[in-house]
């Protein structure tokens, strides 16, 4: 096994040399010969045992972070997760969990999924899985055990609040559906939402066609469309949706790389795009193929860009599979928007840290100019500015300190076990429930339950019944957001945000003057 992994360092260090463009061909000797001699001295004299793996990927990542920020090497299982997202499913049982207090919980099973036929349910705390304990294990190894082959079983033990003996499931694993768009409803009369949450996949485009015309069905006459938080993934999913609102004949975006063969400019070919106002909500976690559909959107003055500056990642990565199942993620060439704009902000001189904090700048003061198609001035070379520049809502340091134990709480509550509120206890899920903004509403009463469990946990951190009183209103959007998350699911529990989400009602604001 040691000889194996050894010949694959061997030939990684051997392709690191061969792919660092900048060292010239006559000297790429040298480089070899200082990699492979470096590397048999680490395994002649180094004190402890080599860990093969860690030497792989640790050359090719060193490799790939003195040529860009994105260049990257995925392992076997990363590069599984890579295909399963854009093929936009998986493998499993088909529901969130996330770690709370040390402890893995269940936050949501997905509808007609094993674990929501099998019964599992919001706040079920997973304590076995095929018998092994899940004391210690962080919510990535929970998930990577409850992963598996289609049609294999999974046993899984769980404690709910309300049941005296651990409840054990066993789960048979299937394809578990992940969509890109996971809301689409009508946010006001007239007005559509939709949330593209996940990463741009191969379902993306068919996604976008079906909410579109379920909307107008419900006469939707304007879109709100929201890509925050989504990283990008599949270029030509996201060319696709912009054929949707562009006309034939439009530039949707250019490629170009350093060899010819990398360089292209694509137009749309729909004769009859959507016409309908369009506002488009980005912030500064929206990336690649995010910024592709907001850059040409605003080139063609088809949208407005409501939010904060994008995260600004414009880089081609070619995916070049490797042995044993690892894959090369390597940039190729650059993304530019209809108008010129390079999408990607500078990377040279910065650390990977430095680069990554520091994303999201509203100021275009030393970034290159262009215009859109009616001469309003946009910016390249930083990601994309929004036309209307509105600050997310973020949660103060103890408001977020709440939300585990307003997670506790209402594992609880839902469970039917904290006195007087019984009647928030959920049997039930409903998935395809449209939240109306009185349901669901979080009394006084539950705010002061609330408080007396702070107080009766048993928590290391004391938590004052003042921080309740301070924070009143948001408490209240967190615990409704939980208990919503319970009865009909954490896509739906979106929705509770959005009622007060100031970018989507600046967004409203500015569709309701077209």
């Amino acid at each position: 096994m040691v000889s194996s992994n050894r010949r694959l360092v061997i030939l990684l260090l051997l392709a690191a040399a061969v792919l660092t463009a900048a060292v010239p061909i006559n000297d790429r000797a040298i480089v070899t010969d200082s990699f492979l001699e470096a590397f048999a001295l680490a395994e002649a004299h180094y004190a402890g045992k080599i860990d093969y793996d860690r030497v792989t990927s640790a050359s090719i990542l060193g490799m790939l972070r003195a040529l860009d920020p994105h260049s990257d090497y995925d392992t076997r299982e990363e590069y599984m997760e890579l295909r399963s997202q854009q093929q936009s499913e998986y493998f499993g049982i088909g529901a969130t969990v996330a770690q709370r207090q040390n402890k893995v919980y269940i936050i949501s099973p997905f509808a007609n999924t094993p674990a929501m036929r099998a019964g599992l349910k919001y706040g079920d705390q997973i304590v076995e899985v095929d018998g092994q304990s899940t004391e210690g294990w962080n919510s990535a190894k929970v998930s990577s055990h409850l992963k598996g082959p289609r049609g294999t079983q999974v046993r899984v033990k769980v404690l709910r609040p309300g049941s005296s003996q651990p409840i054990e499931v066993s789960i048979s694993r299937a394809a578990v559906s992940l969509p890109s768009i996971t809301n689409a409803y009508m946010i006001k009369p007239g007005i559509g939402y939709i949330w593209l949450q996940r990463s741009f996949a191969r379902t993306s485009a068919e996604e976008m066609t079906a909410a579109v015309a379920k909307l107008k069905q419900q006469n939707m006459k304007k879109l709100i469309l929201d890509l925050r938080d989504n990283g990008g993934g599949l270029v030509q999913a996201a060319l696709d949706i912009l054929e949707m609102f562009i006309p034939q004949g439009q530039v949707l975006l250019s490629v170009k790389g350093r060899q010819e063969v990398n360089n292209r400019t694509l137009e749309s070919r729909n004769p009859a795009p959507e016409t309908f106002p369009l506002a488009v909500v980005i912030n500064n976690a929206s990336a690649s193929a995010s910024e592709i559909v907001a850059g040409a959107l605003q080139d063609h003055d088809r949208a407005i860009i409501i939010g904060e500056t994008s995260f600004g990642k414009g880089l081609v990565q070619t995916i070049f599979p490797l042995s044993e199942g690892a894959a090369l993620r390597l940039t190729t060439a650059k993304y530019y928007t209809p108008s010129g704009r390079l999408i990607q902000r500078s990377y040279d001189g910065n650390s990977l840290y430095s680069y990554y904090v520091n994303r999201g700048k509203n100021d275009n003061s030393d970034r290159p100019q262009f215009k859109t198609d009616s001469g309003r001035p946009v910016y390249g070379s930083g990601g994309i500015t929004p036309d209307i520049v509105v600050k997310s809502r973020r949660l103060t340091t103890n408001q977020i300190k709440l939300q585990e134990p307003i997670f506790l709480f209402t594992r609880e509550l839902v469970n039917g076990q904290v006195k007087g509120l019984e009647s928030f206890k959920v049997d039930n899920v409903n998935f395809n429930h449209v939240l109306r903004p009185d349901e669901f509403r979080i009394s006084d009463q539950v705010l002061e339950a609330f408080k007396l469990f702070l107080q009766n946990a048993g928590f290391e951190v004391r938590y004052s019944p003042s921080i309740v009183d301070d924070n009143r209103e948001v408490v209240r959007m967190l615990i409704r957001a939980e208990v919503v998350t319970a009865a009909c699911g954490s896509e739906t529990a979106r929705q509770v945000f959005i009622e007060s989400d100031p970018q989507v009602l600046r967004a409203i604001e500015e569709l309701e003057k077209k």
